[in-house]
């Protein structure tokens, strides 16, 4: 069986991600023949989420794509997001019902008035539908958890009454952060890690060798599968120890960019959350009831770990009730605080 590979603009290559991929092609093929409908690609960072985005692209060449995503700095400001997707499309809205077109164009910064949301709303509904009369659409969005909450709203609600249109709404955003993307109403797939045969098609191509099959499990069981982290471990580990003629360093080394990844999700916590971490980094048992007990003299309560669990960052065992690191490495904890 030959494995699609698509490498974006990081170097990160796509294996293991079939039902993903068909997902979004059974998306595109229904905007081609007029039936619209979106899609919710979700994931911790570093799991793939853009690749998947970049591979779309690749299978949507003969439809018009436009694209926007969420920055943190202008989550703040109200359509942003929206007025970089909506650009390229901005002499049709001239062709719109005047209502909807002043408040679209208020909503883009070419008029003084704040203008009527819900007007808005339909001139973003309307724009698309009728852009996607010459050509099917694909309207890409990454980042979504970083949308402006209008920005945000209006492209929901677009993607929430796509029916007879050629338009594709394709959205990428991440778990485990402090600000979500609620679109629980549509429909959605979640990318999980790697391991077996994928996780060697990754390993392989970045380190330019193959992998020893015990080296290979032993990575995966230490990053969770995470793409992004198995990448850098094949760059920053010896073709030794890749190939099993040498031990792994105990613990794995926290490259820079999986340190950044986890200490960016370390900072969006609550500082409660941020105190019950920096008690599972100092605690040597493991033990959920240790760990909780220590949090609770230090004002962090349950609903901090509920938070921790959700940043990725930390994942309680309900078996054995132990407290363990989540998808990426055994001793990351330890490591963020080192980093502060």
């Amino acid at each position: 069986m030959i494995t699609h590979t698509v490498f974006d603009s990081i170097g990160a290559v796509l294996v293991g991600r079939e039902p993903e991929r068909a997902a979004i092609a059974a998306l595109l093929d229904a905007a081609r023949a007029g039936s619209g409908g979106s899609l919710v690609v979700r994931g911790v960072a570093g799991v793939g989420k853009s690749t998947l985005l970049a591979d779309a692209l690749v299978t949507a060449s003969d439809l018009r794509v436009l694209r926007t995503s969420g920055v943190e700095s202008e989550s703040p400001l109200a359509f942003a997001a929206l007025q970089r997707l909506l650009w390229p499309l901005r002499t049709y809205i001239d062709n719109l019902p005047a209502p909807q077109a002043a408040a679209l164009r208020a909503a883009m910064g070419e008029a003084e008035n704040e203008g009527d949301r819900f007007l808005a709303f339909l001139g973003t509904l309307s724009l698309l539908a009728d852009a996607a009369e010459q050509a099917p659409l694909l309207v890409i969005v990454d980042d979504a958890h970083w949308l402006d909450d209008a920005s945000a709203a209006a492209l929901l609600f677009a993607a929430r009454r796509m029916q007879a249109e050629r338009v594709a709404l394709l959205f990428a955003a991440r778990d485990g952060d402090a600000r979500r993307f609620d679109a629980r109403d549509l429909p959605t797939v979640t990318l999980g890690g790697v391991s077996g045969a994928d996780a060697d098609t990754l390993l392989s191509a970045h380190a330019g060798t193959g992998i020893d099959p015990a080296v290979r499990d032993q990575l995966v069981t230490g990053t969770g599968g995470n793409p992004l982290a198995l990448v850098e471990l094949a760059g920053v580990l010896t073709t030794d120890q890749l190939t099993g003629r040498a031990p792994l360093p105990a613990p794995l080394p926290l490259t820079d960019g999986v340190e950044r990844a986890f200490l960016d999700r370390y900072r969006r916590l609550d500082e409660p959350e941020q105190r019950l971490l920096l008690v599972a980094a100092a605690d040597d048992t493991a033990r959920l009831t240790v760990v909780r007990d220590a949090a609770k003299r230090l004002d962090a309560a349950d609903t901090a770990l509920d938070a921790v669990e959700r940043s990725g960052l930390l994942r309680v065992d309900g078996a054995t009730g132990a407290i363990r690191s989540a998808p990426g490495f055994s001793p990351v904890v330890k490591r963020i605080f080192s980093l502060l």
